[in-house]
């Protein structure tokens, strides 16, 4: 990525994030800079067990400088609140690198705060913007866990890091559309486990699990066997020899069998005569036609029912 705004990091502070990155730092700030700074060197701003050092750079134009870093003294934790939050003032912002005491295949890990006040001036705001992912480049960002923003101290306070982790792992918000259909299913299972609990037989579980959709990878009924007669098993080895043209099937609800109806010769202009008005039918017919001059065989399977039958056959 290019840099937006043409800031980049001084000599200085690129030497100071790889001495950090290898674990001896615990929380760094970095500001944009472009006046005249002095060294403190060795001289504590706050009492603590670890030296707290404020490094700033003489510089003609605006850069990334390294303002001031503390080393650990107690756990990522105990560290957080008490070295993090003299570091937000009021009205300027600036970019603070917390290291956590967990470590991936890189190193360390750290989190990246962006820290822009609402009282800030805009063309603050704006260039600490288009600069963030400038210093995210030079750090490394395959040592960056997490990323938090913040115009209020509560927003980056070891709370607010506990809040933001939380929202990360929450599942994402569902749309309307996906709440509708969250109850709908919900509904339709206690519907499909209330009927289970009357009906008592297969066919009937399986019409409830057909109705409601509780298996939708299926087309037809689970838990139905409808076997053939040994003559519609004959009708169906003679259409495959092509020793007919065509075989038309019902099924005995009451038996749970498919039966044969007949194997009358049939033309194609025939067809609309053998559909039945009161009854569906499973119909095979041997399709012969003529195409660019050869004559060809096509084998079509028909399920049609009467327009005033009740059952369908899929």
């Amino acid at each position: 990525m290019s840099h937006q705004t043409g800031i980049i990091a001084t000599p200085e502070l690129k030497q100071f994030l790889a001495r950090a990155r290898r674990g001896s730092i615990r929380i760094m700030k970095i500001i944009i800079s472009n006046g005249k700074h002095f060294f403190h060197s060795n001289k504590p701003l706050i009492e603590v067990r670890c030296a707290f050092f404020q490094i700033l750079f003489l510089s003609s134009a605006e850069e990334l400088v390294l303002d001031s870093y503390r080393e650990p003294v107690q756990s990522w934790d105990k560290d957080y609140d008490q070295f993090l939050l003299p570091l937000l003032t009021p009205q300027e912002p600036c970019y603070i690198l917390y290291r956590l005491d967990s470590q991936n295949a890189q190193g360390y890990e750290w989190i990246f705060i962006a820290w822009s006040p609402d009282q800030s001036p805009v063309r603050q705001k704006m260039m600490y913007a288009a600069t963030r992912a400038t210093l995210k480049k030079e750090f490394g960002g395959g040592h960056i866990k997490d990323e938090m923003f913040g115009t209020v101290e509560d927003d980056l306070c070891f709370h607010g890091y506990m809040r933001h982790r939380s929202s990360c792992s929450s599942p994402a918000p569902l749309t309307a559309a996906e709440q509708e259909l969250q109850r709908i299913k919900v509904t339709e299972d206690k519907v499909v486990w209330d009927e289970r609990r009357i009906i008592g037989t297969p066919t009937a579980r399986a019409r409830v699990t057909m109705e409601f959709g509780l298996d939708k990878r299926a087309h037809t009924l689970q838990g139905l066997a409808f076997p053939l007669q040994e003559d519609a098993k004959r009708a169906l080895q003679q259409l495959k020899q092509k020793r007919i043209n065509y075989i038309q099937l019902s099924l005995d609800v009451e038996r749970e069998t498919i039966e044969l109806v007949h194997t009358k010769p049939t033309e194609t202009h025939e067809l609309p005569f053998r559909i039945p008005t009161d009854s569906p039918r499973y119909h095979f017919f041997v399709f012969k036609h003529s195409h660019q001059g050869q004559l060809q065989e096509a084998l079509g399977q028909y399920a049609v029912s009467s327009a005033y039958g009740r059952w369908k056959y899929a």
